[in-house]
């Protein structure tokens, strides 16, 4: 299979360039006799601002729970389920961007398995397969303390 991507030379500069090394945005050019792409260094400024903003965004969602579980005292499945994605499991999605992928924590989960180490996509799956208000109950305390964990790691 062949993905062609055809540039043009009134692109802005800025939109044709590949950080060095960044295994997620790989590429391999055939052709570039005008040196339309450019390959640029790794700047870690560029992201580091948005990444605290995110970070901050990420506690004050985790501090939340008190929602989650007050939809699965009610027997609410719905309700509990919305806010378990979103106060527990996009928080933890989150976490292992900013630690793993920092200049793309923004991608969520879109190829997350290839991204983040197995070990960590596990755990994160296991999250993620929620069936009941049970699970939901379960798993709350367990993600409290990952979440923890992964803070600690930044």
């Amino acid at each position: 299979m062949i993905d062609f991507c055809w540039q043009l030379h009134s692109r802005p500069s800025g939109e044709s360039e590949f950080v060095k090394s960044d295994m997620i945005e790989r590429v391999k050019v055939l052709f570039d006799k005008a040196n339309v792409l450019r390959f640029v260094e790794p700047d870690p400024s560029k992201y580091e601002g948005w990444s605290a903003e995110r970070l901050e965004e990420c506690k004050y969602r985790y501090s939340q729970l008190s929602r989650v579980r007050k939809y699965v005292l009610r027997g609410h499945y719905l309700e509990a389920y919305a806010y378990y994605n979103r106060y527990v499991l996009e928080p933890l999605v989150d976490m292992l961007r900013l630690i793993y992928t920092p200049a793309h924590a923004d991608h969520y989960l879109i190829h997350i398995s290839q991204h983040i180490p197995k070990e960590e996509i596990n755990k994160l799956e296991y999250f993620a397969q929620i069936a009941s208000l049970d699970d939901i109950s379960e798993r709350i305390s367990l993600a409290e303390k990952w979440f923890n964990e992964l803070l600690g790691k930044l």
